[in-house]
């Protein structure tokens, strides 16, 4: 099979490879979506610790091709999106619900291949049957949708509150639709991108802001009338986007900073000011649990976001270079690039 592969940092390229055959209560899936998300690009240049050899790709979907015995629920032809953690179940952390402090924590695209490849075997218990309405290219962005509801959950939003997403990659504008269903007063997006954005309908903000503007500050500050934010998520992974949180949060307000943060950013911060005499909370969204998982498969389910309209490029396997140069450098207004093996 033709799948991409990483042998070392740097070390990446198009290989010929095996296909795979499903052991004992896995399936093997014929890769038909599969996202970029920034940590490929990391992955790519050698910027991430991984287990080598890999395939990359943990956010995809496909078709179930062949069952190894043990399998109690799929069938060949199912329609599955792929949960990539892989976690052992028995550890002080899975029992209390955990998920990145598993003992023995493997993820598919980095400890495990993945799915920038025609196959991939996984577990059973960590596919989701898509139901029939719902597009591939939905299950492709499942993750990102957990990671969506999940930040909104570490955010704490209560109904009625003013709310800023910073950022116009796909979990910001999926944040931006989760946040909204709860009918906050203010709703704020600030990335770039912005007239695109607006152009195809905006995704539930109420305000758009290019976070290039020179006076973005004052004027996200102008819609709070200078009361700041109740809640600031963060989804870009500059230093700058960090800071703008800190300036735009209100007394009391939480600042969630999303996991695909940047590892080289340092920022300094006076934690009197912030923490002290303004009780600001700054929360890490560590990734997702399952049960946001399973959220995001019924909201996504039941027709309340917009996961389709986020992708806007479709490539080959064989064109995976200029897939990567077009989800690094946003060419033409990208938003979710999609390999499809």
């Amino acid at each position: 099979m033709k799948a991409l592969y990483t042998t070392g940092p740097g070390k990446y390229g198009l290989s010929e490879l095996p296909i795979p055959e499903p052991g004992s209560g896995e399936v093997r899936i014929r890769v038909l979506k599969a996202g970029l998300c920034p940590n490929e690009i990391r992955l790519r240049e050698g910027l991430l610790p991984i287990s080598y050899p890999v395939v990359p790709g943990h956010q995809f979907a496909g078709v179930v091709d062949s069952c190894g015995p043990e399998i109690r629920y799929l069938n060949s032809g199912d329609r599955v999106s792929v949960h990539s953690y892989i976690l052992c179940g028995n550890c002080q952390s899975c029992r209390s619900g955990g998920v990145h402090d598993c003992d023995n924590f493997n993820i598919l695209g980095f400890s495990l291949n993945g799915g920038f490849a025609e196959y991939c075997v996984v577990p059973e218990k960590y596919l989701f049957n898509l139901p029939s309405h719902v597009t591939l290219e939905e299950g492709e962005l499942m993750e990102n949708t957990a990671n969506a509801v999940a930040a909104v959950r570490n955010a704490a939003i209560m109904p009625g509150e003013s709310i800023v997403v910073i950022g116009t990659s796909p979990i910001g504008l999926l944040s931006l639709q989760v946040a909204s269903l709860w009918s906050p007063s203010k709703l704020v997006l600030i990335g770039s991108g912005v007239n695109y954005i607006q152009n195809i309908g905006g995704f539930g903000a109420g305000h758009l802001i290019d976070i290039n503007d020179r006076s973005v500050i004052e004027r996200t500050n102008g819609i709070f009338k200078g009361k700041g934010a109740d809640a600031v998520i963060v989804c870009a992974s500059d230093k700058g986007a960090l800071e703008m949180a800190i300036d735009l949060v209100a007394s009391q307000g939480r600042i969630v900073v999303e996991g695909h943060y940047d590892p080289s950013v340092e920022i300094t911060f006076s934690p009197f000011n912030l923490l002290v005499a303004r009780s600001v909370v700054m929360r890490a969204n560590r990734g997702w649990l399952t049960p946001d998982y399973v959220r995001a498969l019924k909201l996504i389910s039941d027709g309340m976001l917009d996961a389709k309209s986020l992708i806007t490029h479709r490539f080959s396997l064989e064109q995976w270079e200029e897939a990567f140069e077009t989800f690094s450098t946003k060419r033409g207004n990208a938003i979710q690039v999609a390999i499809e093996p």
